[in-house]
Parts: C-alpha cells; sequence; structure tokens
C-alpha cells in the first residue's frame, strides 16, 4: 500500500496580526547567509527574481524523492491520487490568495511571459472589434506576443503613452473605441515601480465593451490581491518573483472568459472525447484550465509556489506593505540628494510599489561601470541591482532614455541596506568626478 504523504513544512510559522518577526523571517532565505567574493550580499534585484526560502526548495525536492508520479487525472493508481490531491491543494491554495472565485481560474503556465502568449495567440476577435491596447509601460512579455499578432495581420495595435511613470487615462480613453477588444495594462511596472490605475483602467475598458489583461508579476508579491473584487478579466503573474520555483507561474482568467478562449496549446489532457466518423474527426476540448494545461505538467513547481505563497503569508497584508513603502522612501530620500541623477516616477505613486528607477543626467556617469563597481569595488559587500532596460524597451524608447539602474525591495531587505548603497552611489560618484 503506497504511504506517500506530503506536509507543509514545519518551519512555517502563523502570520500575527500584531507582530512580524523580521529576523525569524529573513533566515528562511539562505542565499543572503552566502557570500559572493568573500563578500556580504546586499540584494535589490528582487524584481528580477526574488531569493527562494529554504522550505520551498525542500518540498520541490522532498516531492521528486518521495513521489514524482502523474497526477490522478491520467493514470489511476493510489500514488496518482495521491500526487492529484497535491495538485489541486496546491491551485486552491493559489486561488485563495489572489482572490479567485474557484480553482478552476487557475491555470498553470510556465510563467507571465507563456500566459500571454496563450492569450495572445487564444483571443476570441470577432468581426471588426480586433483592436488591442497596450501601455507603453509593458514588459518584453506582454508588448511582443501582441506585436507578433499584429504583425501576422490579426489584430490592430495601439500604444497608450505614460505620464512620470503612470499611464495616461485621457489618452487611453481618446484611443479605446468600439472596436478594441482587449487592453493590455502592467499593475505595477517593472522600471518606474508605480502601481497604476488599474481599476480606472478597468472602468473605462468594461464601458466599451473590452477586457483587460494586467501583468502582476510585480505587484502580487508585494500587495493584498484579490483579482475578483478588482474585475479584471485576466491576470498573470510569475511564481520566482514570489519566492517561487523557476519555470512555474500563473494565468488567471474569469471562468466564463478562459472557456471563451480558443484551445491555442493543444496536447495530451486537454481533451475531452475524439470522435472519428467516417473521414470525419470531432474533438470537444475541456474546459479550463485543462484546456490550456497540455502534457504533464509542472507539479514541483505547483507545491512549490503553494509553499512560497504560505511562506508570505507568515508576514501580515498591510506589515509587509509597510515594511516596503519605508524602504522605497529611504531609497528616494537618499536618492534625491543626489544632484546628478534623475529618479523615474512620482514618488507619491512610487511609496506604493517596490522598485525606485533612476538614470544619471551627468554623462561622465556610466550605469555599466556603475554596476562593476558595485559588483567588484566595495571592500566588504556585493551589491545586486539592475541595469539597462529591463526588458522594458518601448519605455525607456518613449522616456528617451537607452538604460537605468532599478532597485527593487522585499521584505527581507532593510534600510541599513540601502544606506550602504547610497554609500556606495557616493563614493563613484566621487570617483567619476575625479
Amino acid at each position: 500500500m503506497a504511504r506517500f504523504k506530503m506536509e507543509t513544512s514545519t518551519k512555517e510559522k502563523k502570520p500575527s496580526r500584531q507582530a512580524w518577526d523580521f529576523d525569524a523571517f529573513r533566515s528562511q532565505f539562505k542565499a543572503l547567509d552566502e557570500t559572493v567574493d568573500e563578500k556580504t550580499l546586499v540584494y535589490f534585484d528582487n524584481a528580477c527574481t526574488m531569493l527562494k526560502p529554504a522550505s520551498v526548495s525542500e518540498t520541490v525536492a522532498r516531492f521528486h524523492l518521495r513521489a514524482g508520479a502523474c497526477g490522478g487525472k491520467r493514470s489511476t493508481h493510489l500514488l496518482a491520487q495521491k500526487v492529484e490531491a497535491l495538485i489541486q491543494e496546491s491551485r486552491q491554495e493559489i486561488a485563495d490568495f489572489i482572490g479567485a472565485e474557484s480553482a478552476d481560474e487557475i491555470v498553470f503556465t510556465s510563467g507571465t511571459t507563456e500566459a500571454m502568449n496563450i492569450l495572445a495567440r487564444s483571443f476570441p476577435y470577432k468581426g471588426t472589434r480586433r483592436e488591442v491596447i497596450i501601455s507603453d509601460l509593458e514588459h518584453n512579455a506582454v508588448f511582443l506576443p501582441f506585436y507578433e499578432s499584429f504583425q501576422r495581420g490579426e489584430i490592430e495595435l495601439k500604444i497608450c503613452p505614460s505620464r512620470e511613470g503612470q499611464i495616461d487615462l485621457g489618452a487611453l480613453e481618446r484611443l479605446i473605441t468600439d472596436k478594441t477588444a482587449l487592453l493590455a495594462v502592467t499593475s505595477a511596472s517593472n522600471v518606474t515601480g508605480g502601481v497604476q490605475p488599474l481599476s480606472e483602467v478597468i472602468k473605462i475598458a468594461h464601458r466599451h465593451g473590452a477586457l483587460v489583461i494586467s501583468d502582476a508579476a510585480q505587484y502580487v508579491p508585494s500587495h493584498k490581491v484579490d483579482f475578483s473584487a478588482l474585475n479584471v478579466d485576466f491576470a498573470a503573474f510569475s511564481g520566482h518573483k514570489l519566492g517561487g520555483p523557476f519555470g512555474f507561474g500563473i494565468l488567471y482568467g474569469k471562468a466564463h472568459l478562459l472557456n471563451r478562449l480558443h484551445s491555442s496549446k493543444v496536447g495530451g489532457g486537454t481533451v475531452r472525447s475524439v470522435l472519428l466518423n467516417g473521414s470525419q474527426i470531432q474533438i470537444e476540448y475541456l474546459d479550463a484550465p485543462e484546456r490550456f494545461e497540455a502534457g504533464i505538467q509542472n507539479i514541483g513547481g505547483a507545491l512549490g509556489l503553494a509553499q512560497a505563497i504560505r511562506v508570505l503569508k507568515q508576514v501580515p497584508a498591510g506589515i509587509l506593505r509597510s515594511h516596503i513603502a519605508k524602504l522605497v522612501r529611504r531609497a528616494i530620500n537618499g536618492l534625491s540628494k543626489f544632484s546628478g541623477i534623475e529618479i523615474l516616477g512620482r514618488t507619491e505613486d512610487l511609496i506604493d510599489g517596490s522598485i525606485v528607477s533612476f538614470y544619471p543626467k551627468d554623462p561622465q556617469f556610466s550605469i555599466s561601470d556603475f554596476n562593476l563597481f558595485l559588483n567588484h569595488e566595495l571592500p566588504r559587500h556585493f551589491i545586486a541591482i539592475r541595469a539597462g532596460e529591463h526588458c522594458a524597451h518601448l519605455l525607456h524608447q518613449s522616456y528617451k532614455i537607452p538604460n537605468t539602474v532599478r532597485l527593487s525591495f522585499f521584505a527581507y531587505n532593510t534600510p541599513e541596506e540601502i544606506d550602504l548603497f547610497l554609500d556606495a552611489l557616493n563614493a563613484f560618484a566621487r570617483e567619476a568626478k575625479a
């Protein structure tokens, strides 16, 4: 008799409504204890990927070592049934975390990029309603799938501009028409960091009969999420940005809308029936989420993301938001003292996000050299940041900025780490002028 069982990690702590043990939380992220070239790590590249809690790695490893079988919707033996129960438990954990009305609204993907590609290929454009509007704030994971649809002549594509890091609602009102089928607007820019007025975007879209998909990859890790209450039609995020495994993410959609999408990603596990009637073949696809989950899914990824969510829930939502907002404000206050740089976005918008990006006004300030300086020239610390275009070429083109420096924060970061960065920036600026 199979005796496989997967328990939630014993290291998981129940969230407290009054207090948060910061040191205990931070201690779960073992990469922070490691050195880089014998230097202490300061990690400000969370918008690219969050570091992983130990219990996430343990959960994935335990599953692969002790089970690793198919789920019970294909094989029906007892071990497969137990694995299927774990999959559905993880799907429900994710659904509850983002405020989905049902676990059937959770489609497993390899990440935000695949989710956006699925939607771009599957959306049921009808008649003359073939316009798609995206903001110039969008990541290439959003822009490029719809651009390719435009190149194939399937849609008309419009770009809505932003102002000071926020989508221009006035411009959106002018761009949207009764031919608009879909709006793609980020929840929080991965460059400017500011949270977007998504509820207003949704109202504008729905008033014109259009639907909205939002890239929530930079929003979900640091905000209380309720997609149902927000009334967004589709959303996507990547598990690794919450401390989950790489190569796993979620496409969320209202159930009735998911079932209207074409089945563009097909294969094993997506069909209800295949009937041969003479020379005719009749295929009936399953409802969501199975109709989009062709082939064997990343089961370890699903279990790992569910565990990452449990770890994140150790921090009460209000405390998490307050902590990150204080880090953002400290970074803005410190950077504002440097006359040679320009911060992207307005302070009141940035405080609600988790990112601060800036670019040098002084031509003697080289972003690539500054990145190397943080890697190699500090005596005791290695500071990891992001320098470049951050897969957001549209935005950098719109702002006529070749590249930017991005600091992105999570719950394990400290004010003292920000001070270390500001000291490093000051030292580099002095060297650049020398």
